[in-house]
């Protein structure tokens, strides 16, 4: 959704609580979750990830409810979360994220800071000001081929990361429009300058517009499929390239 005049971006201060999940540290940077990160509730999530990210509310409860289930804590009757909770090393969180250091041995959290030498590697995939899905897939492989071995749960999860980054700031080539026919064939470009905000800065990117259509469970399924041939087949390339 387009930046709202009523919400806008404050960085975190240190006392802030935020999580190794950029989207959701936008959404308190802008103050659409609670702006200290703590004590978020069930609905200020769903409300929040529907309206600015627009997943659909089948895909958003599935997603708050289990970040709930795995991170939260009660508080009476509710449960809730604070940010910073998601960072709990190998519960959701995993190592060979695309832009956050590895968790350090021993230790109970992992980094929730953008590391910048990530996100530049991550930027320097292309040439171009943009990056294709094919891009995004080669950044992610070169990522993981850098980082301790992950397991297969944690396998999926990062491409499902790497679709939503894609679903949500696609944007068709030649325009600034989002594709009104899902990822438009795999043919989306994301710009740059989104992923130098909302990652480098965890701020809703200026120009966005969002998806046209909702985001479901179903199509993050069937590209999750997409990106791992893509993953796969860029693997072979690079041992026959040995």
């Amino acid at each position: 959704m387009p930046v709202n005049d009523s919400h806008p971006y404050v960085p975190a201060t240190p006392g802030d609580s935020r999580s190794p999940c950029p989207a959701l540290n936008a959404l308190a940077n802008h103050g659409y979750l609670p702006r200290d990160g703590r004590n978020v509730t069930a609905s200020q999530l769903i409300t929040a990830i529907e309206q600015q990210y627009k997943l659909d509310a089948a895909f958003t409860q599935t997603l708050v409810y289990g970040g709930l289930a795995k991170c939260g804590h009660w508080d009476g009757l509710s449960c809730k979360l604070d940010l910073h909770d998601l960072a709990k090393h190998n519960v959701i969180e995993h190592d060979g994220s695309l832009v956050h250091d590895d968790t350090a041995p021993g230790e109970t959290f992992a980094p929730t800071r953008v590391d910048p030498d990530l996100l530049h590697q991550l930027l320097d995939t292309s040439d171009s000001d943009f990056l294709t899905l094919h891009d995004l897939c080669q950044a992610q492989v070169t990522r993981q081929d850098a980082s301790r071995p992950i397991g297969s749960v944690p396998a999926v999860v990062s491409k499902g990361e790497l679709d939503l980054i894609y679903e949500v700031f696609g944007i068709v080539p030649g325009s600034k429009e989002a594709s009104e026919t899902a990822t438009n064939g795999g043919k989306l470009v994301v710009p740059k300058s989104y992923l130098k905000q909302w990652l480098g800065q965890e701020r809703l990117p200026d120009g966005w517009k969002g998806p046209v259509n909702a985001i479901t469970l179903t199509s993050l399924v069937s590209h999750i499929h997409q990106i791992g041939g893509i993953e796969k087949e860029i693997k072979m390339t690079d041992k026959t390239d040995l």
